[in-house]
């Protein structure tokens, strides 16, 4: 949003801000952006909207957001117009109001839908991954004249209406810009998210360590033609999760720690496969005792590969 800005001093004047998030929209992973329902409130005193000695005004006025503009250019006044550095899109108002004393309190509060970009978003870790959303509010007058404050209450509330993440951490700060070629006061409201994992244990990780025991369970077979079958089947198995996973990220140019386990199970269920294959010609070749020698190394095999190759993941993410 871009208004008009307040008040003419030979100090900057204190505008204290507080950002309050009620409803979080929706959080797009693949496009790296949050929406949320949040509440603005600006509090300052400017001496110029004072009521003047003798001149008789309500004790407290208020005016809708375009009025008051009015009201302050009509008076070659500015105020602290602010604008939203990472919104995506427009800015919907469902109301803004401007409520002035008689002392020159101002008192600004905007309740507003907005979408918000996250381009601090790292998947590595993914699905344990932690993630940092903020939105940063950028006034547009120079420090010489508003400098903004963080006021308490600043965050986010109880019913978010957000089930897929866990979403904590609230931070508040104030800096500085120059987005516009001179130094302003910037207000950051910052939180963190985590996943809420009960999706990912049920949906994808215990189907995936069900069908890797059942891939286990094939080498007690000695039916190698079977367990062939199994085993190319367990492997388009893999292939189905990772377009599931893939589905709910963007294109990424590096690998999360779900992309390294589904590699590691295409891996190993491929070589699977390959052992069975190559069992099968040695018995085929009449070579059946070195094939039984060699199916039981297999047999425990398998469940070291796996265990060795968790190890790595571990390593190399954590």
């Amino acid at each position: 949003m871009l208004s008009i800005s307040s008040a003419t001093a030979d100090e900057p004047i204190e505008v204290g801000a507080r950002l309050k998030i009620q409803q979080i929209t929706g959080i797009n992973q693949r496009e790296e952006n949050f929406g949320i329902v949040g509440t603005l409130i600006m509090q300052w005193h400017d001496p110029e909207l004072a009521a003047k000695p003798g001149e008789t005004v309500a004790p407290r006025r208020m005016f809708p957001h375009l009025t008051f503009v009015n009201y302050m250019m009509e008076r070659g006044l500015i105020w602290p117009a602010y604008s939203f550095y990472n919104v995506q899109g427009r800015v919907t108002y469902q109301n803004r109001l401007v409520v002035i004393d008689v002392n020159g309190n101002v008192d600004y509060i905007a309740r507003f839908t907005a979408k918000f970009q996250a381009p601090d978003f790292d998947f590595r870790h993914f699905p344990l991954d932690e993630q940092d959303f903020y939105i940063k509010l950028d006034l547009l007058p120079r420090v010489s004249r508003f400098v903004l404050t963080a006021l308490p209450g600043s965050g986010i509330g109880d019913a978010l209406g957000e089930e897929e993440w866990i979403l904590e951490h609230t931070e508040t700060r104030v800096t500085t810009h120059d987005e516009l070629g001179h130094t302003a006061s910037r207000f950051v409201l910052s939180f963190q998210g985590e996943r809420h994992l009960n999706y990912y244990l049920v949906r994808m990780l215990i189907p995936a360590t069900i069908i890797i025991l059942v891939s286990w369970f094939t080498f007690f077979l000695k039916d190698y033609t079977k367990r062939i079958d199994l085993a190319s089947g367990n492997l388009l198995l893999f292939i189905a999760f990772n377009f599931t996973v893939a589905n709910d990220l963007p294109r990424l140019g590096y690998l999360t720690l779900m992309d390294t386990f589904m590699l590691s199970t295409f891996a190993i269920t491929g070589l699977v496969v390959l052992v069975n294959v190559w069992l099968r010609r040695l018995q085929n070749h009449g070579k059946e005792v070195l094939a039984n020698k060699l199916d039981e190394f297999s047999v425990w095999g398998y469940p070291l590969t796996f265990a060795a190759a968790g190890l790595s993941i571990f390593i190399f993410f954590y």
